[in-house]
């Protein structure tokens, strides 16, 4: 089992860490406990789940501020600025994890 997520021990682990914690709404006690059982310093992972989770955060205490204030127009448009944000990085995924890595990626590699 421990060989089927021996990615997460490799150096992309630090980036896909950061990436796991920008999705809003993920389960991620599991995934805690993976990155803990890594080789990823404490100090490394502590940042990056940290920087991770505040966008997320941020979206969703705003989102609930505004819905309890009856400002459902504010709630949409939060909506719409998080997924114009979210939609072309997932999209755009492997070149942004090549980008992190210093690596180059080609037109159309990866399903881009």
């Amino acid at each position: 089992m421990w060989k089927k997520v021996g990615f997460i021990i490799e150096a992309e682990g630090v980036v896909l860490c950061f990436l796991i914690y920008l999705i809003p709404g993920l389960p991620k006690d599991m995934i805690c406990y993976l990155f803990g059982m890594s080789p990823m310093p404490v100090w490394i992972f502590t940042l990056v789940s940290t920087v991770g989770r505040m966008p997320d955060t941020w979206v969703l205490s705003a989102q609930g501020a505004h819905a309890a204030a009856g400002d459902y127009f504010q709630v949409l448009l939060l909506t719409a600025i998080a997924l114009a944000v979210a939609l072309p990085l997932y999209y755009y995924r492997s070149r942004v994890v090549a980008w992190f890595q210093g690596k180059a990626v080609r037109p159309g590699e990866n399903g881009d």
